[in-house]
């Protein structure tokens, strides 16, 4: 194993990604700081009562970060790091390890300066009562709720970073398919759902039957709850296996990428 880390470069490859998906990972961070601080003095400049969210990880943030940081890592860090020979292996294993743990890292590091900032709360509330609430109750709740949500988002960022690194390497090989496919798939989606019942509705309309309007109605319902249920049952087990899914495949389609 040690030498097949040394001849394949897999080292070299986990380097280049702490070094560049680190730095955005940094950035990522900077502009979480400079956003929490100037809300925590807004009500110091514009009066009244800071509204504290609670202490969690910032998984919208990260979720948004891991597309960003997916499609660049498929795209152009994968041009520079097979264009000395790298092997496509340790050049996929280290894009996913890379992505996954500054992903990760990223969701963490949220979440400890939401943290930071309740403590900070604390402070001001002693000090400025009028604008500021915190309790040691509010915090301990806080931080409770927090730690027990944070394995959740700990899981989902593993499954969208997978997701969006797919995503990525098709873009690069495949861009035109790709992005026909992200906009045509779900348009031609909503015209097949939309279009038959549109124009069953504008019959019912037209003919004027009410209480076949009012079953048509009770169908539409019906058809939204079952969706709903669906997805609240389902969901979140469909994510995970596409994301389990989406690593193999991701490896297929880079490894069927040129040498530069």
């Amino acid at each position: 194993m040690a030498e097949w880390v040394t001849t394949s470069r897999f080292a070299g490859v986990l380097r280049y990604h702490y070094k560049n998906i680190g730095k955005r990972v940094v950035w990522a961070l900077l502009i979480v700081l400079i956003a929490q601080g100037l809300s925590l003095l807004a009500p110091l400049l514009f009066g009244g009562l800071y509204h504290f969210d609670g202490i969690r990880g910032n998984f919208e943030f990260v979720f948004f970060a891991a597309f960003v940081v997916g499609i660049s890592t498929a795209g152009r860090a994968t041009r520079f790091l097979l264009r000395f020979g790298t092997s496509r292996t340790s050049v996929w294993l280290g894009n996913v390890l890379g992505q996954l743990l500054a992903m990760v890292s990223l969701l963490v590091a949220t979440f400890l300066i939401n943290m930071l900032l309740a403590g900070l709360l604390f402070l001001l509330s002693n000090a400025s009562p009028a604008h500021y609430s915190m309790s040691g109750k509010l915090f301990h709740t806080a931080l409770t709720y927090g730690l027990k949500d944070l394995p959740g988002l700990l899981l989902y960022t593993l499954e969208w970073t997978s997701i969006f690194y797919l995503y990525g390497c098709m873009l690069r090989r495949f861009k035109v398919l790709t992005i026909s496919v992200s906009i045509g798939v779900p348009l031609l989606f909503v015209i097949l759902m939309l279009i038959p019942t549109v124009r069953e509705a504008l019959a019912v309309v037209q003919g004027d039957n009410q209480g076949q309007l009012i079953l048509l109605g009770l169908q539409w319902l019906q058809w939204l709850q079952d969706l709903i249920r669906f997805i609240e049952e389902h969901w979140e087990t469909l994510q995970l296996l596409t994301a389990v899914v989406c690593l193999p495949l991701s490896y297929i389609v880079m490894r069927g990428t040129k040498q530069p």
